[in-house]
């Protein structure tokens, strides 16, 4: 992994270097070799990995929180988050050996290194068994896929045993910045006799869909585990169709479904990728011209306060007494009646 300044101080400008002096005490920056390789190809890949003296402006960064989306408060065990009524949330880590600067739990750099334990692993077994509305978990960190094997596999498997869990969600992005170390670490050993594993992955930017990154999904659909995509929409970044259409469009090539498109949340430190709600929704609409359905995201904003998640897609309708005005996708208007045949007929 790469973390040193000195290492990396012939590839930065003066501005990026200052940043690194000033940011890294704060928030700090680590990388790995293959992810760093990328930044050095891609503009947008290096605004999501390199420090930047944004993320420590008091003015720009006031108005984000640390946990502005609440999972803290909403703990029923040291890693276990329950908000919804049918999913929980279990951070297992927060290591990740690339440290994102959008991170939504930047929160948990500050923290010593954790992974969960296997008496914290019973903790949340036994919350999920006893809580039968829970239908489905979700395992996040840091990057689950970095938790020893053994124990990330005690926990699967055991959750699977559960009657009433039909899902556990991994979400990871090391197909993403990582490849090597899907490919070598064992990871497919574990999940290959799964059976009810699913994976969101998080690619960002069509630049990070690599020959090497494609490989390492391709390992993973090889278990037969659904893969689905999360996108941040970042500011300097992906905040266009043009660019996410051409994301969308490789991730469907790879047979991956884009999934989410998430405003970014109003984390300190963060708060720089933020773009207006309007963008994301004018973006889809655009999308929506252009793309199969198929390759078209949510988008959705995370509502502060821990209240959840709100999908916000383009109205492309309005109803006029006992008819609907349509809007196709290239935007024509045709008028349908509420049903068939129209009342009063």
């Amino acid at each position: 992994m790469i973390g040193s300044l000195n290492r990396i101080s012939s590839f930065l400008s003066e501005e990026e270097k200052e940043a690194f002096r000033q940011v890294t005490p704060i928030y700090p920056f680590s990388t790995t070799d293959y992810y760093f390789d990328l930044a050095l190809r891609s503009r947008a890949v290096r605004r999501m990995l390199f420090p930047s003296l944004e993320e420590i402006d008091p003015d720009l960064q006031s108005v984000g929180e640390d946990d502005p989306l609440k999972e803290e408060e909403h703990k029923k065990t040291s890693h276990l988050t329950h908000r919804y009524p049918d999913r929980v949330l279990v951070v297992v880590t927060n290591y990740c050996p690339v440290l994102c600067r959008f991170c939504m739990r930047k929160r948990n750099w500050l923290k010593p290194r954790f992974f969960i334990t296997e008496r914290e692993i019973e903790d949340v077994l036994r919350y999920v068994s006893a809580n039968k509305t829970v239908r489905d978990v979700l395992i996040s960190g840091g990057d689950p896929f970095y938790l020893q094997l053994e124990r990330l596999k005690y926990l699967i498997f055991s959750l699977e045993k559960i009657p009433h869990v039909e899902i556990v969600r991994i979400g990871t992005r090391s197909p993403v910045t990582d490849p090597e170390w899907v490919l070598r670490s064992g990871i497919c050993e574990v999940l290959k006799d799964t059976s009810k594993v699913w994976i969101n992955v998080h690619y960002n930017h069509p630049d990070e869909v690599t020959e090497l990154s494609a490989s390492a999904i391709r390992e993973l659909q090889k278990c037969g585990i659904p893969i689905n995509n999360q996108t941040v929409l970042l500011k300097g970044v992906n905040d266009s169709a043009d660019v996410l259409e051409k994301l969308f469009r490789k991730l469907q090539s790879i047979r991956i479904r884009p999934y989410y498109l998430f405003r970014c949340d109003p984390v300190r430190g963060v708060i720089h990728f933020a773009t207006p709600i309007s963008k994301g929704i004018e973006i889809i609409r655009e999308l929506f011209r252009r793309i199969s359905p198929l390759a078209i995201p949510y988008y959705a904003v995370d509502v502060p306060g821990g209240l959840g998640k709100v999908p916000l897609m383009p109205e492309r309708y309005k109803k006029e007494g006992n008819r609907f005005v349509l809007e196709t996708f290239d935007g024509r208007k045709v008028i349908m009646e509420d049903e068939f045949p129209p009342k009063g007929e």
